[in-house]
């Protein structure tokens, strides 16, 4: 129940004040959640270790802080964007977000399949998911199922206003198929495994538990996957960056996964920063079974 009352009063007052002085109010409690939250400061830290290190790069422990430092910060930011921005019109759309490559969504839909929407924890998927619903596009989410009532409702409703249709996790492999049918698009996350399964697939030259949902699903029903990440701008408009598609055809969902490991790899190099994986990836175990371990 505190989380949800913090929840509230954070989007209270994120809509009562002017963005830049919201995002400036993020910016202070985001350093204090870094210096007091030796976990997630920990995780992000050796995270982007890892990350950096695929490049030859060694940078100093200061350097990995401030890095991290900055992730915490970028975070702050997205919650603001989350509690601001409802469903968002083309006119604001047009003001705020550069779409970079959207011939690749036409592609994908004109195989009339549906399309696998894959991104991951980088930047600010949310917002990318009312993009692509404010442009008219069926959208349907796959959505973690909060252990509050309450607080699950409260993120559902802010992604139903904003015009996307919420999957619960769990049991939502009959959902997505019959979306695919429909010829819409479904959206998934790739970078963290919520179950308590330990399938793992290669990420920055190591074993990481990664969910294998968005690999079946394409196999399975032939639907192309199309990888976009929304990636925050130094003056706080977004590029929603699309990448070539992958045509399932003829792959298996082994070729599928590796083909997505790729991807996540190219992107989160792009923008260490913008990661928020507040867990360590490569510990050998999915997040469900962290949360399951008592370590949340």
């Amino acid at each position: 129940m505190l989380k949800y009352w913090l929840y509230m009063v954070a989007e209270a007052v994120s809509r009562a004040i002017p963005r830049p002085f919201a995002y400036w109010l993020s910016l202070r409690i985001a350093d204090a959640y870094f210096f007091c939250d030796r976990r997630g400061r920990d995780a992000v830290i050796e995270n982007l270790r890892h990350v950096l290190a695929i490049d030859g790069a060694a940078p100093s422990e200061r350097e990995l802080r401030l890095a991290a430092r900055r992730t915490f910060q970028h975070f702050g930011k997205y919650l603001v964007d989350f509690f601001t921005f409802s469903r968002l019109t083309p006119e604001q759309i047009k003001r705020l977000v550069t779409v970079e490559h959207p011939e690749y969504l036409d592609q994908s839909l004109a195989l009339g399949r549906g399309v696998i929407l894959v991104t991951a924890h980088l930047g600010n998927w949310e917002l990318g998911g009312a993009v692509l619903a404010g442009l008219g596009f069926p959208l349907n989410v796959v959505a973690l199922q909060q252990r509050s009532a309450k607080l699950n409702e409260f993120f559902q409703h802010h992604r139903r206003r904003r015009g996307m249709a919420v999957i619960p996790l769990g049991h939502a492999v009959p959902d997505l198929i019959r979306a695919l049918r429909r010829k819409e698009c479904v959206a998934l996350l790739a970078d963290r495994d919520y179950s308590r399964r330990t399938d793992f697939a290669p990420l920055f030259g190591a074993a990481a538990c990664l969910p294998r949902g968005p690999a079946w699903l394409a196999a399975k029903t032939g639907a192309p996957i199309l990888p976009g990440f929304m990636l925050r701008n130094a003056d706080d408009t977004f590029v929603l960056r699309f990448s070539s598609p992958v045509d399932p055809a003829g792959q298996s969902a082994d070729q599928i996964q590796h083909a997505i490991c790729a991807i996540l790899e190219s992107s989160i190099t792009r923008d260490p920063n913008q990661w928020f994986m507040f867990e360590r990836v490569w510990d050998g175990r999915s997040y469900g079974q962290a949360c399951s371990g008592g370590s949340q």
